[in-house]
């Protein structure tokens, strides 16, 4: 019976990623081809993927309108307005910021640290703002520590000297917390774990 239950278990260990994947794939394939389903349909051209396809589109033509000066320049106005509005802009300006984070050209999670809380204890975080202001003290970094298996964290103010910053990708050093230190993969966890 043992033996039974052992074989079932790891069957479920490997069936439930899976299906918990295709299950996120599938919901936001619904999502997206159902965004512009019904303007399709009634336009005579829907089927199937059709709405991803022009939701995809849209966020390409969005981005090239970004990229254009001109048209810049007017998307920046009209997210001055819409930061603005009550309750509404707020929840935006939250929003955007914490996107804008995982950008390329901005600092957010990019810079992974450990923090020496004593010789025997370490904490991993990512360092987001090392500039003094009304919150961060002069010689302190602010540190985002993200709590394993869950996207929650803490945000920490810590003395400068105490943060050492680490040689990993942003996308390692994700993977690696998220997980709780699960991740295997052999380069980077050695770095990280020295």
């Amino acid at each position: 019976m043992k033996k039974f239950i052992g074989i079932f278990l790891k069957g479920l260990l490997v069936l439930t990623p899976l299906a918990i994947t295709f299950y996120i794939v599938y919901k936001m394939f619904l999502i997206t081809d159902g965004l512009f389903k019904g303007l399709l349909e009634r336009a005579g051209l829907y089927f199937p993927g059709l709405g991803l396809i022009v939701t995809l589109a849209v966020i390409f033509l969005v981005g090239l309108l970004a990229s254009n000066w001109l048209t810049n320049r007017l998307l920046d106005y009209v997210d001055k307005i819409f930061i603005k509005v009550p309750l509404l802009g707020s929840i935006y300006g939250i929003i955007k910021d914490t996107v804008n984070s995982f950008s390329a050209n901005k600092k957010g999670f990019s810079r992974l640290v450990m923090v020496n809380m004593s010789d025997e204890l370490k904490l991993l975080g990512f360092l987001t703002n090392d500039e003094e202001s009304v919150f961060i003290p002069k010689g302190y970094v602010a540190v985002y520590l993200m709590q394993s298996m869950q996207w929650a964290g803490n945000l920490i103010l810590v003395p400068e000297e105490k943060v050492q910053q680490l040689e990993a990708s942003s996308e390692d050093a994700l993977k690696f917390i998220a997980s709780a230190g699960l991740l295997s993969k052999k380069a980077h966890n050695e770095e990280i774990i020295k």
